[in-house]
């Protein structure tokens, strides 16, 4: 097989980079075509995660048969101040190129398939689509081997196919790629259509980037296209450290190539291929670098001592596997937990650890979690990249002074996308609304406010949904909510968000109440050890029946019901208060469990 060195310019560099020649090894037996599906999307596109997830999805059914490449191309892919920009010159002029008119937009193997060439990658797994490539005999078979340096940033890539018969056409063309997975990102409708993506933090998790070419824009030329045609093309480049301010992550970066029957957008797949480049170069055997952590934020009325398990995203930057490190991690500089991991993490590769359990008691506002990582495979590390930190926000709660809370809204055009809620302590969904018809035309929708009855002494979440990820206030109407009390007290307000905005508040022990009397109440036994009934009549038609302790925290509780039984057995003997709260006020009787 004759030997083809391709020379690339590394943007880093001012000299040219020559590959090394590397083994490769392609089957000479005939075999089925591959399929690679091109996808264009962008972060404020809201369907485009539907497509991202039939990808993934044609990928994972199809083990080593599907190839995918996201191009963040077009206005959708435009970003913000602030965010991030995951476009490439290459990407826009591919786009430029097949001209999609909508987003997500992509080709399969670029064949017509139903008349057009370009379609929702949402339906890439239709009988039509990829199972039916997968399914036909491809005309060329391929195999791709790579190895990058970390040190260096060095890739060296080598692509070798066999014609097994004649192409269509008497010149193809070489297409290699190279991609980035796990890029964390925005993503305009991400939790909605690919849930799976998005990671702890609520970010994105984009796969199958497309970052560079390292064949030309529109392929290296394959001049011989019939049966026994055969070559091995070597590539090599060094990764810079970012494109467009976005980290080249070496250990997620991947390669794509393909055979093109035709030029440029003219003519169709014959079949493609994808690696992983083996990872070299590290500076020592046993090696782990802290690369993140994530404690969520934390969301208490009463900012009591709270029992959490954080992630700590570490990575094994040593030449062998890293079975164990010990993690130790405090909050606050309080008291430390020490944990002993084990695993396989392979050199290179990170991993999110879940983290044992801490508890501590949370400052009002701000608050830290810190990490250190040591002792990989048990012996002692040798650089200083392997202990950081990351903030966190306990958030206080608002105090409504009455037992009856109204949420006003006022939507923008697109009220359909656009729900609230309000959980309780134990987060059950005490009053919902949403969502409502859209407006023909920019403006505003000034909704019927809505009156919601709290219990006393209880914690609640105001969440105000919006499924497109642009608030209400984001240049189609200006849309705006609040949250008050009877008083006229403002608990939550605000316009401005992306997919949700959540407030807290409680009822204060000062609160204004209507104390009701029941003419006929009955809680027995009392004192309780097993159970506790509470029987009453009343003509109300909203109310609910509540255990609390004397600080006034909601242990149990029901609705809808007058004849209720709490298990008590689990409670510590003591006092308790049993409340029946309707719409005209609050009952109040003691008990005693023994």
């Amino acid at each position: 097989m004759k030997n083809i060195t391709k020379i690339l310019f590394a943007a880093a560099l001012a000299l040219p980079v020559i590959g090394n020649a590397q083994n490769a090894s392609v089957s000479t037996t005939p075999e089925n075509r591959n399929a690679v599906i091109e996808e264009w999307t962008g972060i404020y596109c809201q369907y485009c995660p539907s497509g991202h997830a039939a990808v993934e999805a044609a990928i994972t059914d199809n083990p080593g048969d599907v190839v995918g490449i996201n191009f963040h191309s077009g206005s959708y892919a435009n970003p913000n101040p602030g965010d991030p920009d995951f476009r490439t010159p290459e990407g826009n002029i591919h786009d430029g190129a097949f001209g999609p008119t909508g987003y997500p937009s992509s080709t399969l193997n670029r064949k017509i398939i139903g008349g057009a060439q370009l379609y929702h990658p949402g339906g890439s797994n239709d009988a039509n689509k990829v199972p039916t490539i997968i399914a036909q005999s491809s005309e060329v078979n391929m195999n791709i081997v790579a190895n990058l340096d970390v040190t260096t940033r060095q890739l060296n890539v080598a692509v070798e196919y066999f014609y097994t018969d004649d192409a269509p056409s008497p010149a193809n063309e070489l297409y290699v790629a190279v991609l980035q997975n796990n890029v964390e990102g925005p993503q305009t409708g991400g939790s909605t259509y690919n849930p799976d993506a998005i990671l702890p933090n609520g970010n994105y998790n984009h796969q199958h980037m497309f970052r560079q070419m390292l064949s030309a824009q529109w392929g290296d030329a394959i001049n011989t296209t019939i049966t026994g045609s055969n070559a091995t093309v070597n590539y090599s480049v060094t990764l810079p450290m970012n494109i467009n301010g976005i980290a080249v992550d070496i250990a997620n970066i991947g390669i794509a190539a393909y055979i093109n029957d035709g030029t440029q957008t003219v003519g169709e797949v014959l079949t493609a291929t994808y690696t992983q480049p083996t990872l070299t170069g590290f500076p020592t055997s046993d090696e782990v670098i802290f690369n993140s952590a994530l404690m969520n934020d934390v969301f208490d009325c009463y900012l009591a001592a709270q029992t959490v398990s954080p992630t700590a995203t570490l990575q094994n930057w040593g030449s062998n596997a890293m079975t164990s490190a010990t993690i130790t991690y405090d909050v606050n500089s309080g008291t430390p937990v020490v944990m002993n991991w084990t695993g396989n993490i392979s050199p290179g590769i990170s991993e999110v650890i879940t983290l044992d359990p801490i508890t501590f008691t949370p400052n009002l506002g701000g608050n830290t979690l810190n990490v250190v990582a040591s002792n990989p495979n048990g012996t002692a590390d040798v650089t200083t990249d392997n202990e950081g930190s990351t903030s966190f926000t306990a958030y206080p709660s608002a105090d409504a002074e009455t037992y009856t809370v109204t949420v006003n809204l006022t939507t923008d055009r697109y009220a359909s996308e656009t729900t609230w809620d309000i959980t309780n302590g134990a987060g059950t969904v005490v009053a919902s609304a949403g969502p409502w018809a859209n407006l023909a035309a920019n403006g505003v929708t000034v909704q019927t406010p809505v009156d919601v009855n709290i219990n006393a002494n209880d914690c609640y979440t105001f969440t105000l949904y919006d499924s497109y990820g642009d608030g209400i206030n984001s240049g189609y109407g200006n849309g705006s909510y609040s949250v008050e009390d009877g008083n006229g007290n403002v608990l939550k307000s605000g316009a401005t968000f992306t997919s949700e905005d959540l407030g807290l508040f409680k009822t204060t022990s000062d609160a204004s109440i209507n104390e009701v009397i029941f003419e006929e109440v009955s809680i027995f036994p009392n004192p309780a050890s097993e159970v506790l009934n509470v029987n009453f009549s009343t003509e109300a038609t909203d109310f609910v029946v509540s255990i609390l302790d004397l600080q006034g925290r909601v242990l149990a509780s029901q609705s809808g019901s007058k004849n209720v039984t709490f298990p008590v057995a689990d409670l510590a003997s003591g006092s308790y208060l049993v409340t029946i709260s309707t719409e005209n006020g609050v009952h109040t009787e003691s008990v005693v469990i023994k």
